[in-house]
């Protein structure tokens, strides 16, 4: 092995006053206090290189290394984040840029004899990701004795790896056929790939996690393996001990305090002589912890010795039961009235700024009942972030109320509350929307399936306003209300919600308001939603939705003769345009609509289909839509990400779908990753030619919302529009 040079006798050629840039500034750092200096007599890493890594990512194997350089700041392209020593990736996927290192990062200290046992640490690293046949070349130090300073580098040789040539079950025949099967999807090792010990040491954690599902809790995994370096060959072998199959016996709750312990074990589920299975176990833990007052759930397993039975211990403590909260907040671009189980739009073109502050507790009146009051006054831009024109004042004030082991153990009541005070988003009138609903609410299958019943009320009040600069005083919308029921049923098996990488979304919410229930229309509303998302090479997701809606209003019950209305005790003047619109469309809240940063994004909010202006308001909203997406979603860095997607779909007022009004879509987007979800920036843009088949687009689009830089606009000569916001479209 070649290169190796002791660096000892440097230290004594080190100039005693500081000659070179890094010197001078180091001095000055010192002085202030604010910069990280090499100890008298040290020498300070400042490179570490493995040069020959072509099919292995050299900094997977570099954190697996003692000998450590300066950190430099800088950024990683590709998916995958900062490397942990043996965990995978280990390929060569990342691309890290190193810039500079602050003068404040502390400097790593070179070890002559640990950076000699780092050197066969590299050898041993490529013979655990099945590099049998890689060597060292060699290793050197380049020392730089004016600032005290060493550049270590390795240069190695991959060569061929070993792949593995046979995989054995040993122990498998004694089990049933599903479970052969389980067991057999889940080897991590596939023939004819490559032999990596982290993959073998994954398979048999993997091999251990199907048995105890199957209910053998206390299953052994051993494995070995044969190689034959000089053939690049691995024969593989774990053998199975699975051991008696065990029931669950006798559960119990520790640390509750002054709470009850029979709703935890009733929604924990965790019944005597069932088959034991760990799916069983994490399902009860999820259970107990949205019970609400628990601020964590731990699940000890205790086998008895003699018996095939398992005993449940939930170790539990409780969280505060009183939390307040007082802040401020920036809303963009959605309707911050939304309830989790409303299908609408949700985007909008206005933003606000809010106060907030927020009490609850999490044993309302005793048996784990959770309330929260939540007032949020704002200050609301309609127009697009981050225009301030024209800001008006008004206030969000939010009830939510649960009441869990409705009925039974795991089904909750929950009672929601939005009154909203302000402008009307979609009228721009003064008003005031007030929403409540409530209904029983039941998770099935470990929580990927939520059903959700409700009975709703949505009140529209109108009030008086200043009348406009060269205009009269006027309402365009009478007061009214709507009542109805509410179904949904939601299935998620996306592996994260917030940034879904793969998995499938489905969800059907139906809105009836029969006419045996007070309000001002009967109607039937329904609204598939349907979601999936498919891992690529390189870090790559492509994501594709498609959602249909349908409103079928059967009567309206207005009495409002030559334009006049008696409602909720306020008399309205209502123009003939906009009274049939609200009888044919339904109620503003509920209408269907398209366009905005959720929807097809070549269109402002609420813009997508027929759109009409009434007086100085556009008026949207339609009774059947159809839109459709595609999005390929790319990792810049760990942090930054970007997006190619194409939007299509439509909202009509006639009562059947427009498939040949596409009115098509396509763009490009910016990602950043926060705790919170991704930072949005999607440029949207909407060709003339590609709104209508068979058409030039013979609607007129009018440009809307010119003043904000983030609504409506002509995009590199194409209209189209910019969003701005948090969270993925879809």
């Amino acid at each position: 092995m070649g290169g190796r040079v002791l660096l000892a006798p440097l230290l004594k050629t080190l100039p005693r006053r500081p000659q070179s840039f890094l010197q001078r500034a180091a001095l000055l750092c010192l002085l202030l206090s604010a910069c990280a200096t090499i100890p008298k007599g040290e020498i300070g890493v400042s490179e570490l290189s493995v040069e020959g890594t072509s099919k292995l990512d050299d900094e997977a194997l570099k954190v697996c290394l003692a000998t450590e350089a300066r950190e430099r700041s800088g950024f990683t392209f590709g998916a995958a984040g900062d490397p942990e020593c043996g965990a995978p990736p280990f390929d060569a996927s990342r691309l890290p840029v190193k810039l500079w290192a602050w003068p404040w990062t502390d400097w790593p200290l070179y070890d002559e004899t640990v950076w000699n046992r780092d050197i066969a640490r590299v050898a041993r690293w490529f013979r655990a990701r099945g590099y049998y046949e890689a060597r060292v070349v060699s290793a050197t130090q380049t020392p730089d004795p004016e600032d005290g300073t060493v550049d270590l580098s390795v240069q190695v040789e991959e060569n061929e790896p070993v792949l593995v040539h046979s995989i054995e079950l040993r122990g498998e025949t004694a089990l049933d056929k599903r479970t052969r099967t389980f067991l057999h999807d889940a080897v991590q090792l596939r023939e004819g790939g490559i032999f990596d010990e982290a993959l073998y040491d994954a398979t048999k954690q993997a091999l251990i996690d199907v048995l105890r599902e199957r209910a053998y809790a206390l299953a052994e995994v051993t494995g070995s393996a044969t190689v034959d370096p000089p053939r690049r060959m691995a024969d593989v072998q774990f053998t199975l001990t699975p051991g008696k199959r065990f029931r669950f016996g006798d559960a119990k709750v520790e640390g509750e305090g002054d709470l009850p312990t029979r709703p935890v074990l009733a929604a924990a589920q965790i019944n005597r002589e069932e088959p034991f299975s760990v799916s069983a176990l994490e399902d009860a833990r999820r259970a107990i912890y949205e019970l609400g007052p628990f601020a964590s759930v731990d699940v000890v397993e205790k086998p008895r010795a003699n018996e095939p039975y398992v005993d449940v211990l939930f170790k539990v403590v409780p969280g505060r039961r009183l939390r307040t909260a007082i802040g401020a907040g920036l809303q963009v671009g959605t309707d911050p009235t939304l309830t989790p189980t409303d299908y609408a739009n949700g985007s909008l073109t206005r933003w606000d700024l809010h106060l907030l502050g927020r009490i609850e507790h999490r044993n309302f009146l005793g048996g784990m009942r959770r309330i929260s009051i939540e007032d949020r006054p704002r200050v609301i831009f309609d127009q697009a972030f981050p225009s301030a024109a024209g800001p008006t004042i008004g206030n969000l004030l939010i009830l939510d109320f649960r009441q869990p082991s409705f009925i039974e153990a795991r089904t909750s009541f929950s009672v929601i509350g939005r009154w909203d005070i302000g402008r009307d988003p979609y009228t721009n009138d003064a008003r005031s929307d007030l929403l409540a609903g409530a209904g029983p609410e039941r998770a099935f299958w470990d929580g990927r399936v939520r059903a959700t019943f409700t009975y709703n009320i949505n009140a529209y009040l109108p009030q008086e306003r200043e009348p406009r600069e060269g205009t009269t005083p006027h309402i365009r919308y009478p007061a009214y209300y709507a009542t109805y029921f509410q179904y949904s049923l939601v299935l998620d098996v996306r592996d994260a919600p917030r940034e879904p990488k793969r998995g499938a979304y489905v969800a059907l919410t139906v809105q009836h308001a029969p006419s045996f229930v007070p309000g001002n229309w009967d109607y039937v509303r329904v609204t598939p939603d349907v979601r999936g998302y498919f891992p690529l090479p390189l870090g790559l997701v492509l994501a594709a939705r498609a959602r249909l809606g349908l409103m079928e209003i059967t009567d309206t019950k207005f009495d409002a003769p030559d334009g006049e209305q008696q409602g909720m005790g306020v008399e309205q003047r209502l123009s003939d345009e906009a009274e049939s619109r609200l009888r044919e469309l339904g109620p503003l809240r509920q209408r269907l609509r398209g366009g905005g940063n959720n929807s097809v994004r070549g269109y402002a909010p609420n813009t997508l289909g027929d759109v009409v202006s009434v007086g100085d308001i556009v008026d949207s909203g339609g009774l059947r839509q159809w839109e459709a997406s595609l999005e390929l979603r790319a990792p810049l860095t760990p942090d930054f990400g970007a997006v190619l997607f194409v939007d299509v779909g439509d909202v009509s007022v006639e009562k059947r779908f427009r498939w040949n009004v596409p009115q098509t879509s396509f763009g490009f987007g910016l990602r950043y990753r926060t705790v919170i979800g991704p930072i949005r920036l999607d440029f949207g843009f909407a060709p003339k030619s590609l709104q209508v088949v068979g058409s030039s687009d013979p609607r007129r689009r009018r440009i809307l919302y010119p003043e904000g830089a983030f609504g409506e606009s002509y995009i590199l000569g194409s209209r189209g529009a910019i969003h701005f916001t948090i969270g993925e479209a879809f």
